[in-house]
């Protein structure tokens, strides 16, 4: 029965494709607003005036990056775990050396976790008024800190 299964893992190939494409347009997308935050800083003489805040692209390329980033992680993880199951651990990087479901969420869970932060801090920095709205997302990524930990803490 589950060699009748097996030729269907190569199905999971155009979802790795896919999301490695991803990722590889959001590396575009940081390059290209850190080239735009770059050429702010070189257009004010690297002053930072109260219109002008060249750095924020700068947080925003981050934020682009850290979610390619997932991406990356997701992608390579599952071609790991579905397509190239059977290629030794010493071949591939070592953070990349997921054996199951659990440890690929557990990777992903904590660069989301990480992605969230960045992104949060982005947010903060763009809007000068805050309001009780603003407080949601670092209350999610509390949550899900709080939940990793516990995950840990269980085994």
């Amino acid at each position: 029965m589950l060699n009748k299964i097996t030729p269907f893992r190569y199905i999971y190939a155009v979802a790795v494709i896919f999301t490695l494409i991803n990722a590889v347009f959001f590396i575009g997308s940081g390059v290209a607003k850190s080239i735009k935050g770059y050429k702010g800083f070189f257009r004010s003489d690297f002053l930072i005036t109260e219109g002008h805040h060249p750095g924020l692209h700068l947080l925003e390329a981050l934020d682009a990056f850290m979610i390619s980033l997932v991406f990356m992680i997701f992608g390579l993880g599952i071609a790991r775990l579905f397509i190239f199951d059977k290629t030794e651990g010493k071949t591939i990087p070592k953070w990349l050396n997921v054996n199951s479901l659990e440890e690929l969420k557990v990777l992903l869970w904590r660069t989301i976790l990480f992605a969230l932060v960045t992104f949060s801090v982005t947010d903060f920095l763009k809007d000068n008024t805050l309001t009780w709205d603003d407080l949601i997302l670092p209350l999610i990524i509390l949550i899900l800190a709080a939940s990793l930990f516990l995950v840990h803490k269980r085994a």
